[in-house]
């Protein structure tokens, strides 16, 4: 939900399910306890996977890096890199990877000696300055259309990353997918998820595992997520909203967001007259016509887009005892620098009041806080994301 590495006709639901998202439970801040009986509450807090989010407050992805298509140009990360991360302020990486474009024909499924010395030399001079790790498996899209057939591989990838790293430090932590969608509901992911970390588990009885729930890790389907009783594993979430502002101008969105200039936060101070040439539907103008006329403290594109939906967070995580990442939020470079900024800033702080860790979306890519070509980080970035909270 952020780069053209995503399939872009799927995304053309996406927008529709933000806006009525935000009348639901999670976007009004209203927490009821709604998952199935099977997700016991954790009552005691001081947990494995609690104590391991401590080193998962400040985060960047490596976006458009190892789960880039391999017959794409990908983004080079060098090592110096993780020196900067770490000077900047961030306390981790999150590393999404397409492991499966690596892997041999089933049942073995093997994977190439190739993808293991370029995820360790991130996970080592990550580890090597002082920066948590966070792996995943990213793009995998035969789990998304037929979740059922393609567990087999699922296990057997997660199989080979388990005994592979068994003896890697525990600032390492594995995500098992990335926004899982499409057929893979939460409620079929559910126990495949199970199965996977029961298996990681023979291996590597004390690493953390970090669970997305379906709808591309939508906060909405927290609902439908059951767990199994292990007190080592934390739950992860991706939040895009205002989705307007920070993806206009995204030309993988299947038309959703072609309107630019959208600023943060809104009202602008004249009002945004779209190009009749776009053609937008009546849900694109019906935002644009609240983005002009409401004023901040009811307009979409502003931190009521999201302040609710952390706050329905903190409450979830608090009742059944689960920590919660905020594996991805961001705003993509056709926005306006201070607006940007801005948006980074309400977000960051929303976030850090809700006790929630974070990572953005991404380090150096489409969406980016570094800007190689100067060596610094982009305008307003290293302001909105580590100056003092209010």
């Amino acid at each position: 939900m952020k780069h053209i590495h995503l399939n872009w006709l799927l995304l053309s639901a996406l927008l529709p399910f933000s806006q009525s998202f935000a009348q639901s439970e999670a976007g009004d801040g209203i927490f009821k306890p709604a998952n199935p009986p099977e997700l016991k509450p954790i009552a005691q807090h001081d947990t494995p996977a609690y104590r391991a989010m401590k080193q998962f407050q400040r985060g960047a992805n490596l976006g458009d890096y190892l789960e880039a298509n391999r017959r794409w140009r990908q983004i080079e990360v060098t090592a110096e890199e993780f020196a900067q991360m770490k000077k900047e302020g961030f306390d981790h990486v999150r590393v999404p990877i397409g492991w499966h474009q690596y892997a041999g024909p089933g049942p073995e499924f093997a994977l190439e000696p190739e993808i293991f010395a370029k995820v360790d030399f991130v996970v080592t001079n990550a580890l090597k300055n002082d920066l948590a790790v966070m792996i995943n498996i990213h793009h995998f899209n035969a789990l998304d259309q037929n979740p059922t057939n393609a567990t087999a591989e699922f296990l057997a990838i997660w199989r080979q990353i388990g005994d592979h790293y068994k003896n890697f430090s525990r600032q390492l932590v594995f995500e098992l997918d990335n926004e899982p969608h499409d057929n893979a509901t939460t409620a079929l992911m559910n126990p495949i998820y199970a199965q996977t970390i029961a298996q990681i588990r023979q291996t590597n009885p004390q690493r953390t595992i970090v669970v997305e729930p379906g709808g591309w890790g939508s906060i909405g389907e927290l609902k439908n997520l059951v767990l199994p009783p292990d007190d080592n594993v934390i739950v992860s979430v991706h939040c895009y909203d205002p989705f307007y502002f920070t993806h206009q101008g995204a030309t993988w969105t299947s038309g959703q967001t072609p309107v630019t200039g959208i600023i943060f936060p809104g009202p602008p101070a004249q009002p945004l007259v779209p190009d009749a040439k776009l053609q937008l539907k009546q849900n694109q103008l019906d935002w644009l016509e609240k983005y002009n006329t409401l004023p901040a403290e009811q307009n979409p594109s502003s931190p009521r887009a999201f302040t609710g939906k952390l706050k329905f967070l903190r409450q979830w995580s608090d009742y059944y005892g689960r920590p919660i990442h905020l594996g991805e939020f961001g705003a993509y470079t056709k926005g306006d620098e201070q607006s940007r900024a801005n948006f980074y800033a309400a977000f960051r702080r929303t976030a850090e009041q809700e006790k929630l860790g974070w990572c953005i979306w991404d380090w150096s890519a489409g969406f980016r806080y570094w800007d190689k070509a100067h060596n610094a980080p982009m305008p307003g970035m290293h302001a909105a994301l580590f100056g003092k909270s209010e």
